[in-house]
């Protein structure tokens, strides 16, 4: 009978029309559905058996009704009954901020029986219609044929192509939806936004996503009367996948989701009304974004008013933090920073200019300090406010030069609001003049720098980029000033895209000046690739003339291999390589072989297994001398952990005198599929040697017998040969991300007016001048962010980012002695403060609430230092002193933790907001201490450390690739490399704990003093000698206590003036009132050629009753 049943079933759902997915409401009927939506965010361990940290999350319950008004038209009203935290089980019931998803909503259909479009009331906030855009999505199935197809269907992700599964089970119908998110438009892999202050790794590259998502839809379908089937069930699911570091660590989730059960069916007695105060405007199923100062989608926007206080009280606070010595090292995570940026972000232009007016009265110490971290984060918050404030206190002078540049520089790296009124709003950059040269340059470089970007974002069309390219090239064609014609050179190079490379080739091409012409072609580098002809056109040429500068030979060369990596083009390079008879682009060829050859960098991947071919085919290796011209890289890469760094070096030499002259150096570091580092430098020195010696030359000696008037003379005799001196050329270019922010040209009449007494003089007034010193600065160097949003239409997103404050205060001073002494005073106070996370959040907008889970790392430095130095010219002696006041603690202290919790205010007239956090349990945490104390200085060290983790965490850096990659044959550069390696592979993965701290602490004030005594006490023809004391005294300020502990070393020393025989005798004497330990050694040491002999070393007892005797080892 049941088997009956179904086949009746079956037939008719076959032969009803199916494709008509809304026809389980039948015309003028309603019907009641169950509603139950459930997010949870949370975390896996690393290790199986270890807890995991709390999850947090939470549950809405309602009813949804469903009106079938009309053949296209279908209402829906939700009713919200209540809403339940998941930890707590604290469960609120409607109150009238729940009440715009109360507002009923219009579904329109199309006659194929799919979504139209919906209407929603007027004044329906953002996150109100995106939470009915979900249930409208989720209603939206389609049926037809039995069996599995592909269809294109719009949902919440815009039309993505959706796979449908239709299977026949016992007594009803199932219907799997399954989007494939990857075809998705606009919102392709279900990511709504993606933002970063950092370039992707668009090269070659094995890396993991750092974030996935997968949604899917499970539908019931039962029999019915008089439409055939109805919707019984409809279940919709989502889940996103956090692993940020590479699946080795902690692994986040956000799972959403939405539960449609249906409840009865009724006739439309009571309309739902979905006629009047109805928006004009008919809306999209996918969601609609949220407006970046104010990310609750109007659910409770922050007032601007409130934004400045909240943000000017945190300024305060890190200000504060910074005069303060009480510093939390058992938990180092300090968020104040990142809070800030995230409060300046959703200012507007007003309110920041208004902030900035605020933050600018006063001279106080503190206000200081808010100033320079204000100036530090101004420029990398990256809105349209932002910028038109910088344009703001650039263009009008209000602010200093030296804060004009430090704002300009990294402001266009930031932006992700990218427009082409930004670009409208910027152009007074250009205008500002030369009594500004410094402000001037940076702005040109940073305009050219955000044109680009804003047309890769596709905010400009290509005509209007054109201009731009135009208008600096005509710039560049009117000025006869060689800095003013680099500094627009660079600003082209900064454009990069469209016909640049057009407007470089006339420079390359014209025979005028050579310097131009090289920095011409090197900056067609970065365009190479797209121009393969005419590179080869054009640089071919001069590749093979042997009358063309090295300089540029070696460009030609680089600009041949680059824009056309194909066996052809490197065996043809190779074939005049073989008959080149200049060693110098022999050696560049050579080194440029090898070391490509065996990088790991990605972005060289395909030119590496093109090199590789010829490494056992190269010429015979130039003289050690020749090693100024070449192309030397020293990189590492780890592709388990996905982080790598690599270090370039191009050098260009003179063939005539074997000097280098060009130096370009190139530093990337990358990691989680991102450039988190790209800087660059480039120098070109000519002359400067012969600018030094003609400054020098005329000071020296006349009664010298090697002056320089004799040693031309003898250089003459001995026929030596003439080389003409060249006049100073130097010009220096720095670049980030392969932009330049700053270029520098400096020639033979600016270097004279920059003589050597007037550098001495200047740097010695620098000393003996009282400093005050108050220097912040912000960086942030990493920054991702995605917005996943949920099934049931609320936002959520994952945030990995790090944070880093630096501090250094205090002041120099110097005081004239009696006599001709001097006294100087050193206070200085130096901190490091980083804040590394990988956040999951969803933001509950029913209860105002975000549902976080954070793993956080903290990186604390706190170096204080006191110092007296006072020198007694006459007497040969020093003196210094080192204090320290009472209850100091200094150190380091590095952690990384799982938190969860849940913030916000639930309602606008709460009492206070709502704050739940929880860590996750621990086991039994094997601390390993030392503790070692220092009497004779009054502090004392101690090192605390979880064992267990830090065998963890080394076994983590012991399957690395560090090792196994070589770096390179130079000890030096390989164990910079290395430790850099580390490093940055301990500040990118967060996904294990760390528990390190490194403290020295006293408790009572102390003081450290003594004498430094250099004096002759024997010269005679044969031996010469000196005397060297030294002491050493503590003192404890607390306790009043003058000498406890005393030291007191005497050093001999005679050396002789015929030979290398040298002799060593001295006594130390230490003293102490508080242990009774007092002692005194005296030893010594000769040496002569041929022979070794030890002096014998005594040590006596003064007061101690111990004896004891040792010998020096010797060499």
């Amino acid at each position: 009978m049941r088997r009956l049943k179904c086949s009746v079933f079956v037939f008719i759902f076959l032969i009803i029309d199916a494709g008509h997915s809304f026809n389980f409401i039948g015309i003028n009927k309603q019907m009641l559905y169950e509603y139950v939506g459930n997010v949870l965010v949370g975390s896996k361990p690393q290790d199986e058996g270890r807890p995991s940290p709390p999850s947090t999350g939470w549950i809405v319950r309602g009813k949804l009704t469903l009106q079938r008004q009309s053949e296209l038209i279908m209402a829906a009203a939700l009713v919200i009954d209540d809403v339940t935290l998941n930890n707590s089980g604290e469960k609120f019931l409607q109150n009238k901020e729940m009440y715009p998803p109360y507002k009923p909503f219009k579904i329109v259909l199309t006659k194929e029986g799919t979504i139209s479009h919906v209407v929603f009331k007027e004044g329906d906030p953002i996150w109100s219609m995106n939470f009915k855009r979900a249930i409208a999505s989720t209603l939206q199935f389609q049926m037809k044929s039995s069996g599995a197809f592909v269809v294109d269907e719009t949902g919440i992700h815009g039309k993505c192509q959706t796979e449908y599964f239709v299977s026949n089970k016992t007594n009803y119908i199932s219907i799997r939806k399954t989007p494939e998110l990857m075809t998705c438009v606009p919102y392709s892999e279900a990511v709504h936004v993606t933002r970063s202050n950092v370039p992707p790794n668009t090269c070659e590259f094995d890396h993991q996503k750092s974030v996935i998502i997968g949604n899917e839809a499970i539908y019931g379908i039962l029999p019915h009367n008089e439409t055939g089937y109805f919707l019984s069930m409809a279940h919709a699911k989502g889940t996103t996948l956090i692993h940020t570091f590479e699946s080795t660590g902690e692994a986040q989730y956000i799972n959403s989701e939405l539960l449609l059960n249906f409840q009865n069916e009724t006739p439309i007695d009571n309309p739902i009304d979905i006629e009047t105060s109805m928006a004009a405007e008919i809306s999209k199923l996918q969601l609609q974004p949220l407006e970046i100062n104010d990310p609750t989608g109007g659910r409770n926007p922050q007032q601007q008013e409130t934004l400045i206080s909240a943000a000017g009280g945190l300024l305060d606070n890190l200000a504060e933090a910074l005069e303060s010595t009480d510093f939390k090292f058992s938990e180092p995570y300090d968020s104040t920073l990142s809070d800030v940026i995230k409060l300046l972000s959703e200012m507007d232009f007003e309110s920041l200019k208004k902030l900035y007016t605020e933050v600018d009265i006063g001279t106080s110490y503190r206000q200081e300090t808010i100033r320079n971290i204000f100036h530090e984060i101004i420029p990398r918050i990256g809105t349209k406010a932002s910028v038109f404030l910088t344009r703001h206190l650039v263009v009008e002078k209000s602010i200093k030069s030296p804060i004009a540049v430090q704002l300009l520089i990294p402001m266009p790296f930031h932006i992700f609001e990218l427009s082409a009124d930004l670009v409208k709003g910027c152009e007074d950059f250009m205008s500002i003049g030369p009594d500004r040269p410094d402000v001037r340059q940076a702005a040109i470089l940073s305009f050219a720098t955000l044109v680009y970007n804003v047309y890769v974002a596709r905010g400009i069309d290509k005509d209007q980029f054109e201009e731009y390219v135009q208008k600096y090239f005509n710039l560049y064609l009117n000025d006869r000033d060689y800095e003013q014609k680099m500094l627009f050179l660079q600003g082209l190079s900064n454009l990069q895209l469209g016909n640049v490379a057009s407007y470089l080739e006339p420079i390359v091409m014209d025979a005028g000046n050579e310097d131009l012409r090289f920095m011409a072609a090197w900056t067609t580098l970065a365009l190479a690739d797209k121009r393969a002809e005419r590179i080869y056109e054009i640089y071919w040429p001069i590749f093979e003339s042997r009358n063309a500068s090295l300089e540029l030979r070696v460009a030609a060369v680089t600009l041949l291999l680059i824009s056309n990596p194909t066996a052809a083009r490197l065996i043809s390079i190779h074939r005049i390589i073989q008959s080149e008879t200049d060693p110098h682009l022999i050696n560049y060829y050579r080194t440029t072989v090898t070391s490509i050859s065996e990088t790991t960098y990605p972005c060289y991947q395909h030119l590496r297994r093109l090199l590789s071919y010829m490494h056992r085919h190269l010429p015979q290796k130039p003289e050690p001398r020749y090693w100024v011209t070449g192309n030397y890289i020293f990189d590492y890469r780890d592709s388990k952990f996905g982080i790598g760094a690599m270090l370039q070096t191009f050098l260009v030499g003179d063939p005539k005198s074997d000097m280098p002259v060009v130096a370009y150096f190139r530093f990337d570091t990358e990691a989680l599929g991102k450039f988190t580092g790209q800087l660059a430098l480039y120098i070109k020195a000519r002359g400067l040697p012969d600018a030094i010696w003609q400054t020098v030359q005329p000071k020296s000696n006349g009664s010298d017998p090697f002056t320089f008037r004799s040693i031309k003379t003898l250089l003459a005799m001995l026929k030596a040969p003439i080389v003409t001196s060249k006049n100073l050329h130097i010009e220096f270019i720095l670049q980030m991300e392969g932009k330049t922010v700053l270029s520098y040209y400096l020639n033979q009449r600016m270097f004279q007016q920059l003589t050597y007494d007037n550098i001495l003089d200047r740097l010695q007034l620098l000393i003996r001048t009282d400093s005050h010193i108050n220097m912040q600065t912000v960086r942030w160097p990493f920054m991702n962010k995605y917005s996943v949003p949920t099934v049931l239409g609320t936002s959520s997103d994952v945030l990995l980012q790090t944070t880093v404050l630096t501090s250094l205060r205090g002041n120099i001073t110097e005081h004239r002695t009696s006599g001709s002494g001097s006294k100087h005073t050193l206070e200085i106070d130096a901190r490091y403060s980083s804040y590394a996370s990988v956040r999951s959040r969803s933001y509950n907008p029913f209860l105002n609430l975000d549902h976080e889970i954070n793993r956080e790392q903290g990186f604390l430095i706190y170096i204080p230092f006191s110092s007296e130095l006072t020198f007694n010219e006459s007497g040969r002696c020093g003196r210094y002193t080192f204090t320290r006041p009472q209850n100091l603690t200094s150190g380091l202290s590095f952690k990384s933790r799982a938190v969860t919790s849940t913030r916000g205010l639930v309602t606008k007239t709460a009492a206070a907001p709502f704050e739940e956090i929880m860590y996750p349990e621990r086991g039994i945490e094997v601390f390993q201490p030392f503790s070692y104390a220092l009497p004779d200085l009054g502090v004392k060290l101690k090192v605390n450390m979880n064992v267990n983790e830090l065998i963890k965490f080394r076994g983590m850096l012991l399957k690395s690739e560090f090792i196994e990659n070589g770096f390179s044959r130079n000890m030096v550069v390989s164990l910079m490399m290395y430790i850099f390696g580390f490093t940055q592979l301990s500040s990118i993965h967060l996904g294990h704990d760390r528990n390190f701290t490194l403290l020295m602490y006293n408790e009572n004030a102390t003081r450290i003093d003594g004498n430094i005594c250099v004096e002759d006490v024997l010269k005679t023809s044969e031996l010469k000698g000196k005397k060297i004391g030294f002491t050493l005294e503590h003192a404890d300020e607390t306790q009043n206590v003058e000498s406890l502990h005393k030291w007191n070393v005497i050093l001999d020393v005679q050396t002789s003036t015929k030979s290398s025989w040298f002799k060593v005798t001295g006594k130390v004497q230490r003293n102490s009132k508080d242990d009774e330990e007092d002692w005194k050694a005296r030893g010594g040491h000769a040496w002569a050629p041929g022979a070794m002999r030890q002096l014998p070393t005594l040590f006596g007892a003064v007061k101690s009753h111990t004896r004891f005797e040792s010998k020096i080892a010797t060499a």
